[in-house]
């Protein structure tokens, strides 16, 4: 709380001239640091649109979208800036960024060439262009974009942990291992980081290690007071496996205190639910999973069994229906 304020006193009475790209990269940083991620994006336009002094001010502006998620305002500003320059790699790389957030990834892709043509040793450029092949299944480009992006600037933890995740969504368990290392020893503590170990350890059929991680994530993410349901999810959804359903009913009640709207939250306790025999919580659960979120398919095959079970034939059998629908449309992550 102490430091959001400072932050907050600093925008306040640290507001810079026409001019002062510097002094707005700064307070814009410090905002972040503080989490105050709206205030922090107005300062990190200020450093951005009279041309910032390093390429970490775009990447922190696009790191407040993702907080804040005020994508389509974002877009519009965005789009408007890069007409008034149109080679800027910074606003193309906003641009980017946005388009991927929303789902556009061939136009995303389209504007992270014009940025390499301009300078193709931007690591951002290399990273983004990983992240839409990740999302398009373009399993190689996507490795060879995270293995750039880290040469061009292996002092980033969050690149490491990205490639890290790669090499773990390919079954590549010993150098995401490798890779996840390298990004704690850059930053003690990361919690996703210990959450990618986590899921190592549960594939090398280590579960004490796994836990001892997951319980680690937690740990980390509450001490650094970062709102973030997901290692929470997480480990519940391990616990889950492992038939620990009380713990995992504590963990996803933290993650929704911390997240009302997550839908992946609530699928889960419907999964729990419907294990445990509660038939009209799980019903429950699942929809509002459903209505929060109605691309997740997973969420349309738990409630599609259970009203099967419960005999809602045709309900059941539209559920299930979705749920294939969802997976033939969707492209695999």
């Amino acid at each position: 709380m102490r430091s959001r304020l400072f932050a907050l006193l600093l925008f306040a009475f640290v507001s810079p001239a026409p001019g002062e790209t510097e002094t707005a990269c700064v307070r814009g940083a410090a905002l972040m640091e503080a989490r105050a991620f709206r205030e922090a994006q107005d300062a990190l336009w200020q450093c951005v649109l009279p041309g910032a002094p390093d390429r970490e001010g775009a990447y922190r502006l696009a790191q407040t979208y993702r907080e804040v998620k005020n994508y389509g305002s974002g877009l519009e500003r965005a789009r408007k800036a890069l007409k008034q320059n149109p080679a800027s790699t910074d606003l193309l790389y906003i641009n980017a960024f946005l388009e991927f957030r929303t789902g556009r990834h061939k136009e995303s892709i389209e504007l992270l060439g014009r940025a390499f043509r301009i300078d193709k040793y931007d690591w951002r450029v290399h990273h983004l262009s990983a992240l839409n092949y990740v999302v398009l299944d373009l399993k190689d480009g996507a490795l060879e974009g995270f293995r750039s992006a880290v040469a061009l600037n292996p002092r980033s933890p969050e690149l490491h942990y990205h490639l890290a995740r790669h090499y773990y969504s390919n079954n590549r368990i010993e150098e995401s291992m490798t890779s996840s290392r390298t990004a704690l020893r850059l930053l003690p503590g990361y919690p996703d980081v210990l959450v990618n170990l986590a899921f190592c350890y549960r594939s090398l059929g280590d579960m004490g290690q796994a836990r001892a991680h997951f319980e680690m994530a937690i740990e980390a993410s509450s001490r650094l007071k970062a709102r973030d349901e997901w290692p929470f999810i997480n480990y519940a959804s391990f616990l889950i496996e492992h038939e620990e359903m009380e713990r995992s009913l504590q963990l996803l009640g933290e993650a929704l205190t911390l997240n009302p709207q997550s839908a992946r939250a609530r699928y889960y306790l419907g999964r729990i639910y419907r294990k445990l025999g509660r038939n009209r919580e799980a019903r429950e659960q699942l929809e509002q999973s459903i209505a929060l979120d109605p691309t997740d398919a997973p969420a349309f095959y738990e409630l599609g069994l259970l009203k099967l079970r419960q005999g809602d034939r045709e309900g059941g059998n539209a559920m299930l229906a979705r749920f294939e629908a969802l997976k033939r449309s969707k492209p695999r992550q």
